[in-house]
Parts: structure tokens; C-alpha cells; sequence
């Protein structure tokens, strides 16, 4: 499945070529967003209680599928509710553990260790600041309407966009230092070659709109890498695209969820902006995700260090 990188990759190109050669329809990079967070995107994390019961499984602890969804949407609830009470706050919240929860997939099987914890906190920062760059004014807009107008929030996107050159330069310092200080504290093998599709998906989002470059690397890199080291944990009895296919209960119930919140915008709520409602909808669907993944990041090292 990770080969499917690459076919995403190429599609990502074209569309960044079609960008520099003529004027692409807003529908294009709509229908690119879309397909890849419906296909590869929420999947990744729909085998949440998959994973949670191998996690409880290593520790010996039963796991029970209605404890684990109550827990689970208890977490979703308590931070919708922090989102409708404090939203400059939650965005900020998500924001830093979104970066924490891509840096510690791009860098699996990185060790349970403080310098490779600022390494992955680092590499993430630089991936989410890299990719909101992309339109810095339409991220602007974004920030406003989804922290309601937060004067905070907006003075400190308008300075990380004016110092966007330093603060780039200093999240790259920090990840080869604290790179090579890991690895002379930690040592692991990352080889060379497992970045190549990393740095190839940064290049080619360097030339994309904002919603085509963010599913190209959440979609088309971030999603089929975690999906790889779910597999991995899980074991290899079942075949990638056979665990994929057991998404799908739970992929359908997030979209029916979706389309269902749609529909009621559309008839009784229109005066709202839907914007805040649709990214409050992603991030509440993502918090307990990011927990489960990091735990079973956690206990991956843990077994790695006991063999």
C-alpha cells in the first residue's frame, strides 16, 4: 500500500503543473481534497478500536468495544464543547498536537527519548507551518472565521507570516540538531531513502493552493505511512488492503455524520458560517485518533527496547 505514495505523488504533480499552466477550476482542487480524505485520510483512522485492542492486548487488559466508543466519544464531546467555549484556544490545542502527531508517524520507529521528542515535535511544526504558508492570506481568513474573529489568534499568524523566512530557518536548525543529538544519544537507522517520498510530497505541495497541498501530504503520505505502521502493529496476517476494507463501517459512519451536519446547516442553520462547523467537525473526530495512534507509538518502542 505505501507504493501508493507514489501514484498520489504523480497525481499531485500534474495538478501542481496544471496550476503553472493555466487557470484550474476551484472544483479540481475541491475534488482532489476530497478524494483523498475519503479514501486514505479518515480510513487511517478508522481502526482506531483495532488498534487500541492490540494496545490493551500487550499489557495483558481486555479490551471492550463499548467502554473504548464511550471513551471515545466522551473525548469528542468535552472537546466540542472546549471548541464552543474557548475556540482560539482549541485551535491552538490542535494545532500542536496535529504537529506532535505528524512528526511521530513521519519518524516511526524513532525511540520513547526527550531529544528525539523535540525532533518529532520540530519536524511536525515544520510540515504544519510549511503547508499553512502556502496561501498565508487565505490561512488568514481561515484563522479569523474558525477562532471567531480572535484578535490574538490573528496578530500571531500576521507575524509568523511576516517572519516566516527566520521561523522556517530556525524549525529546520532545531530538527538537525536535535537530529543528530538524538542519534548520538539514541542511535536508530532512519536510512536516506525513506525520506525520499517526504521531501518529493514537500516539493511538489511547494506549487499547490493550500486544500490540494495539505491532502497531498495528509492524504497522499501522512495517512498511507500511519495506515503502514497500524498494519505493522496489527500484524502481517492480514493484508493492507484487507485491513482497509475493515475501515470502512466506521469511514461511512464519519461521512453519514458529515453529510447529516450538512444537511442541517443547510435547512435551519445557513446564517452560521459553515467553515468553523466543518474544521470543529474534523478536529473532535481527530483528538481521540491522535491519543490511540500515540499510544501505540509508545508501546511499538517499548517492545522494540524490551527485544
Amino acid at each position: 500500500m505505501r507504493n501508493l505514495r507514489y501514484v498520489v505523488l504523480a497525481l499531485g504533480a500534474l495538478l501542481a503543473l496544471g496550476h503553472k499552466l493555466m487557470a484550474i477550476p476551484e472544483a479540481v482542487d475541491y475534488a482532489f481534497f476530497g478524494l483523498l480524505i475519503v479514501f486514505t485520510g479518515i480510513p487511517h483512522g478508522a481502526v482506531d478500536h483495532l488498534v487500541e485492542a492490540r494496545n490493551l492486548s500487550l499489557h495483558e487488559q481486555k479490551f471492550l468495544l463499548p467502554r473504548f466508543l464511550f471513551i471515545y466519544v466522551l473525548q469528542m464531546a468535552v472537546y466540542g464543547l472546549l471548541w464552543y467555549l474557548f475556540p482560539a484556544l482549541s485551535l491552538l490545542l490542535f494545532l500542536i498536537l496535529s504537529a506532535w502527531h505528524f512528526g511521530e508517524s513521519d519518524t516511526e520507529p524513532a525511540p520513547v527519548h526527550w531529544l528525539w521528542d523535540i525532533f518529532k515535535a520540530a519536524l511536525g511544526a515544520a510540515v504544519l507551518f510549511f503547508l499553512l504558508l502556502r496561501e498565508p492570506f487565505f490561512t488568514a481568513e481561515l484563522i479569523d472565521r474558525i477562532s471567531r474573529s480572535n484578535a490574538l489568534s490573528n496578530t500571531a499568524w500576521q507575524w509568523m507570516v511576516v517572519h516566516q523566512t527566520p521561523l522556517l530557518f530556525v524549525l529546520f536548525a532545531l530538527i538537525l540538531a536535535f537530529h543528530a543529538a538524538a542519534q548520538w544519544q539514541k542511535p536508530i537507522t532512519l536510512g536516506y531513502k525513506r525520506w525520499i517520498p517526504w521531501i518529493a510530497v514537500m516539493a511538489v505541495a511547494y506549487f499547490l493552493p493550500l486544500l490540494p497541498a495539505f491532502a497531498l501530504y495528509f492524504g497522499g503520505f501522512h495517512a498511507i505511512n500511519t495506515f503502514h505502521h497500524i498494519h505493522l502493529h496489527l500484524g502481517k496476517d492480514t493484508s493492507p488492503w484487507l485491513l482497509w476494507r475493515k475501515t470502512m463501517p466506521f469511514t461511512l459512519l464519519a461521512l453519514v455524520v458529515l453529510m447529516i451536519t450538512g444537511w442541517l446547516w443547510w435547512k435551519s442553520f445557513q446564517h452560521l458560517d459553515p467553515l468553523p462547523v466543518l474544521f470543529i467537525f474534523i478536529a473532535i473526530i481527530t483528538l481521540p485518533h491522535l491519543l490511540v495512534m500515540s499510544k501505540m507509538f509508545r508501546f511499538s518502542a517499548q517492545l522494540r527496547a524490551a527485544e
